[in-house]
C-alpha cells in the first residue's frame, strides 16, 4: 500500500493569531474519494463547506497532524525559517507513525529551499520523495485536504479570540477594522495584546517604533 501526505498552513499573513500547519496522510487510493467529496483548495470553499469536509477528511485519512505557531514564536524567529522547522518536525512525527512514500507541500518560500532543508533534517528518516511547489493546494487533493484542516482550525481559533478580545476584523494588516481595534486596545490598556505579532512592521507604522523593537527583543518579520 502506498501512502502519500500533503502539508499546508493557514494564518501566515494575518497580524493576529496563531499559524496552523496541517499534515494529512492517506492511502493514495483515497485521492479519488476526496475529489468526489469536493475537496479542493480551502480558499475556494465557503466556511460551512470547509466545516463539513473537515469531518470527512478526518474519517478518510490515515493520519492527521497539526502544529500551532504562536505569535510569540513568530516574534522570536524569521517566519520562513520557523515554518520550515515546524514542517520538518511535523513530517518526522507523521513518519514515526506511518511510512509515507511521497510528501506534497504547498510552498511558502522557494521550493528548492524547502526540499533541501527537509532532506537534511529528515536524513535519518530516509525520506527523500518530497515535492514542494507553489499552489500545491490547487494541484494535489491531499494538500487541499491539509489546507481545509488548517483553515478550519484557524477559523475556530479566531472565533475564540474574538470572544475574548472583541471583533478585530479579519486580522490582516490591510484591514482598517483590525488597525482601529489595535489602536483602541493600546489606548485603553497601554499594551499590545499577546495575540498580535509584535515584530511586524504594521505595529511600528501604527503605534510608533518605541512600542515595537525598542520594547520587545524580537526580530523583524516581513509581512
Amino acid at each position: 500500500m502506498v501512502y502519500i501526505a500533503g502539508v499546508d498552513e493557514a494564518g501566515r499573513g494575518p497580524l493576529i493569531g496563531d499559524l496552523f500547519m496541517a499534515l494529512v496522510a492517506i492511502d493514495d487510493g483515497a485521492e479519488s474519494l476526496l475529489r468526489s467529496l469536493g475537496v479542493r483548495d480551502s480558499k475556494k470553499l465557503t466556511r460551512k463547506r470547509r466545516e463539513e469536509l473537515f469531518g470527512y477528511i478526518a474519517g478518510v485519512a490515515e493520519a492527521v497532524l497539526v502544529a500551532r505557531v504562536l505569535p510569540s514564536d513568530i516574534d522570536k524567529e524569521n517566519i520562513n525559517t520557523l515554518e520550515i522547522k515546524t514542517l520538518c518536525r511535523l513530517i518526522a512525527e507523521a513518519y514515526s507513525t506511518i511510512e509515507i512514500d511521497r510528501i506534497y507541500i504547498d510552498a511558502f518560500v522557494d521550493p528548492n529551499k524547502i526540499t533541501n532543508y527537509l532532506r537534511k533534517c529528515l536524513e535519518k528518516s530516509h525520506i527523500d520523495n518530497i515535492v514542494a511547489v507553489y499552489d500545491a493546494d490547487s494541484t494535489y487533493v491531499v494538500v487541499s485536504a491539509a489546507s481545509i484542516i488548517a483553515k478550519v482550525l484557524r477559523d475556530r481559533h479566531i472565533d475564540t479570540l474574538k470572544q475574548i478580545y472583541g471583533d478585530f476584523g479579519s486580522g490582516y494588516p490591510s484591514d482598517e477594522r483590525t488597525i482601529d481595534w489595535l489602536k483602541k486596545y493600546y489606548q485603553n490598556y497601554r499594551a499590545i495584546p499577546p495575540i498580535v505579532r509584535k515584530s511586524w512592521k504594521t505595529i511600528e507604522n501604527t503605534l510608533g517604533r518605541s512600542h515595537t523593537l525598542d520594547r520587545y527583543t524580537v526580530k523583524r518579520n516581513k509581512e
